[in-house]
């Protein structure tokens, strides 16, 4: 029991201690308490000195028992323990020493150190599937002495299932099969079948169906499947209740009734001399089937094509092949099923726009007037049916005027103009269907009156 409490300022800690020994001849219990005006904080944890007038050196910190209510969880090649802190003396740990080690005596014990701030512990992945360990949890006080540890004794999980494949596979059924441990290197006791369709939904949503299997059982068989579908199976091999074993995944699609038909409605969305974007709906006849589409590009009549895979999923299609301005191409666009089959052509001809003009410039110039003026590009990339040129006030808002020039003239006189304005002056070359080459622009300033 404490006989007396007493306020101590940091500065004349000393001297108060001086004085409560010389003023009593008996051994003194004392307890440190930080105070922070009138709020105590914690006690310092596991602080108790005894003074006497001999200067008795501070008995030990002392505490009580093992850790409590240690428990784990194992999985194939590491586990996990937690603990609650010893009943009594628990501001007396400073950390705590986790050991752990197989009970076959196949390898030495491993020990480490773990802060007293968290009761659990990962172990590194290093065990043994099928295997027992004896893990112990032992307090370690302020005077790193060890106390007496708590054990558990847990075996880890079974290893994943090895050979796990679709050894039949049908529109409407798959045949799995896989490997049997070795007799007597297994702790499986069971398997855990799952499958789940989820061609039209996100795998960790899926509605997985399970059908529990015995220990001896190495293939099995899934039938009433939809056809041209993507399941995923997985193959757990189960041990014990609180272990946590791997699971093993397949993606398979079940065979083809019939392939898709052709892609519909080939369309360009974008055409310029050098690129083209086209769009196309997906086959209305078992678009399930189609695992994805081949694209080949050629110069129409030259029989060299380019080809490229894309996505199932995707319905545009940007040019992969240098094009040149003014040329014929001719794009294929086949859907391709689950089985690699290619069904028929679908394909469309582009000619590409013009190639931008040569050295666009200004000749005469005056106060309400700009003559433009360019040279066409070589022969084999001029194709223009006529120009667009558009002009405005620069820098501002561009509140643009157009006007159409025959391919057969190089040059128009702008008229109506501002006196002493800055105007950007803008060419485009016009091929078939209008499709516009690359812009050139150009500022130039009228004559000021």
């Amino acid at each position: 029991m404490y006989t007396s409490l007493e306020r101590i300022d940091p500065e004349t800690t000393g001297d108060v201690l001086s004085r409560l020994v010389s003023q009593t001849p008996l051994h003194i219990p004392l307890k440190l308490q930080l105070i922070d005006g009138d709020l105590a904080r914690q006690p310092f944890p596991c602080t108790h000195i005894g003074w006497s007038r001999t200067h008795d050196m501070p008995p030990e910190p002392q505490f009580e028992g093992p850790v409590t209510n240690l428990r784990g969880s194992f999985a194939t090649f590491d586990f996990i323990v937690h603990w609650n802190p010893p009943e009594t003396g628990e501001n007396c740990v400073s950390t705590y020493q986790v050991c752990y080690v197989p009970t076959d005596g196949s390898a030495i014990e491993t020990c480490v150190f773990h802060k007293a701030d968290f009761l659990y512990w990962f172990s590194p992945s290093v065990l043994t599937p099928c295997t027992e360990y004896s893990v112990t949890v032992s307090p370690v006080d302020l005077n790193n002495k060890i106390s007496h540890g708590s054990s558990i004794t847990m075996q880890t999980a079974p290893d994943e299932v090895s050979g796990f494949q679709v050894t039949v596979k049908t529109p409407h059924a798959l045949s799995l099969s896989w490997d049997l441990p070795s007799e007597g290197e297994s702790c499986v006791k069971s398997y855990i079948l799952e499958w789940c369709n989820w061609t039209n939904t996100r795998p960790s949503v899926c509605n997985y169906k399970k059908v529990p299997l015995p220990a001896d059982t190495s293939e099995y068989h899934l039938t009433e499947l939809e056809a041209c579908t993507q399941f995923t199976v997985v193959l757990t091999a189960l041990g014990d209740a609180d272990q946590l074993p791997p699971e093993t995944y397949l993606n398979v699609h079940t065979g083809v009734v019939d392939s898709p038909g052709p892609v519909e409605n080939i369309r360009i969305s974008y055409l310029t001399s050098y690129a083209f974007r086209l769009e196309f709906d997906p086959p209305k006849e078992n678009e399930n089937c189609v695992q994805d589409y081949v694209v080949c590009e050629s110069v129409t009549g030259s029989g060299d094509q380019t080809c490229h895979t894309t996505v199932k999923n995707s319905r545009t299609w940007i040019n992969k092949m240098r094009l040149d301005p003014c040329t014929n191409y001719t794009v294929i666009i086949k859907a391709r099923d689950h089985d690699s089959v290619h069904t028929d052509d679908a394909s469309i001809t582009i000619h590409t726009a013009q190639d931008r003009v040569v050295n666009l410039r200004t000749q005469e110039v005056s106060t309400t007037s700009i003559e433009v003026v360019w040279d066409n590009p070589a022969p084999e990339f001029f194709c223009a049916s006529d120009y667009r040129l558009v002009w405005c006030i620069s820098p501002g808002i561009c509140n643009m005027t157009t006007t159409i020039v025959s391919s057969d003239n190089t040059d128009y006189t702008i008229t109506n103009l501002l006196p002493c304005t800055n105007y950007a002056l803008i060419l485009y070359a016009l091929g078939p269907n209008d499709v516009e080459s690359s812009n050139m622009i150009i500022t130039q300033k009228t004559h000021c009156e």
